[in-house]
């Protein structure tokens, strides 16, 4: 195997654990549907099995392709291919279009990592794949101010333009933030103190939850709702429940059903759970063969 194949199946690898996490509140897990009437576990699994043969390209467009300006469009044409793809497998049901996007970018800074000889760290990693995006929320969200374009905006574009939430190009320019100060310390630490991957998983997610600006979630619950009710609910149960035992799963079951009730799903931070366990996988690959460490 390749070192783009290697990375392709530390994606999928990814894809997979962070859906099988479970309880995830408001989210696809082995437990159930969360706040979702359109998807299933088994529809996550199909996706995931849909876009594993193509996580490993886009390594290569990393290891091969060191002009970011030149390696974008290759990526972003390589994601609309994935994103058929998805479609395909799931009946029309969009489970991963934003982590194509966000997975795509540290794969090739993972590759470009590869490539040079140099530290695979998740932070090196992270701070490797924003020159991809450098100057996006200029380009592609601050121009809508300037100049509305004729077609009706996405989600995404309206959060911006009402309360200037950037979502996952802002957390992708800065270099991750929410992945390298919050989701993979907070794992590895749950993981040094014993967790299985599952907790530490879990654990991530909640520091995800409170850090990252999740569009899902304010889309879908209004921004004062993300302010006012969602944050503080995880924030209570992150300082309430510090290990973990019978009460703090019990405590995220809790927190699921009332995610149910409200329609709240935090996709935006499981795809960054994700990605935070790509990176993790990344480092303990480094740690066993010739990557650098």
């Amino acid at each position: 195997m390749n070192d783009a194949e290697l990375l392709g199946t530390a994606a999928t690898w990814a894809l997979l654990w962070e859906v099988c996490a479970t309880p995830k509140p408001g989210l696809v897990d082995r437990g159930g549907s969360g706040a979702h009437d359109d998807m299933t576990f088994g529809t996550f699994l199909r996706s995931a099995s849909a876009l594993a043969p193509h996580w490993s390209l886009q390594a290569r467009i990393g290891i091969d392709v060191e002009d970011p300006g030149k390696a974008m469009p290759l990526l972003r044409e390589r994601g609309r291919v994935m994103e058929g793809a998805m479609l395909e497998a799931t009946g029309g049901v969009n489970t991963h279009k934003g982590l194509i996007f966000a997975l795509s970018l540290l794969l090739w800074g993972t590759g470009r990592l590869l490539a040079r000889k140099e530290s695979l760290r998740g932070r090196a990693i992270a701070r490797e794949a924003s020159r991809l995006v450098s100057g996006c929320v200029r380009a592609e969200l601050e121009t809508l101010r300037e100049t509305p374009p004729a077609r009706p905006l996405s989600h995404g574009e309206r959060l911006y333009l009402r309360h200037g939430v950037t979502g996952i190009r802002g957390e992708a320019e800065r270099g991750f933030p929410s992945l390298v100060e919050q989701g993979l310390p907070t794992l590895n630490r749950s993981l040094y103190d014993g967790g299985t991957l599952e907790e530490a998983a879990l654990d991530a997610l909640l520091a995800l939850m409170e850090s990252c600006e999740d569009s899902n979630v304010i889309h879908r619950g209004g921004f004062a709702f993300w302010k006012e009710r969602y944050l503080p609910l995880v924030r209570a149960l992150r300082r309430t429940h510090l290990r973990w035992d019978d009460a703090k799963r019990r405590a995220l079951e809790e927190l699921n059903e009332r995610f149910k009730e409200t329609r709240v799903s935090p996709g935006g931070a499981a795809d960054l759970l994700a990605c935070v366990l790509f990176l993790h996988e990344v480092e303990q690959i480094a740690l066993q063969t010739s990557w650098q460490q």
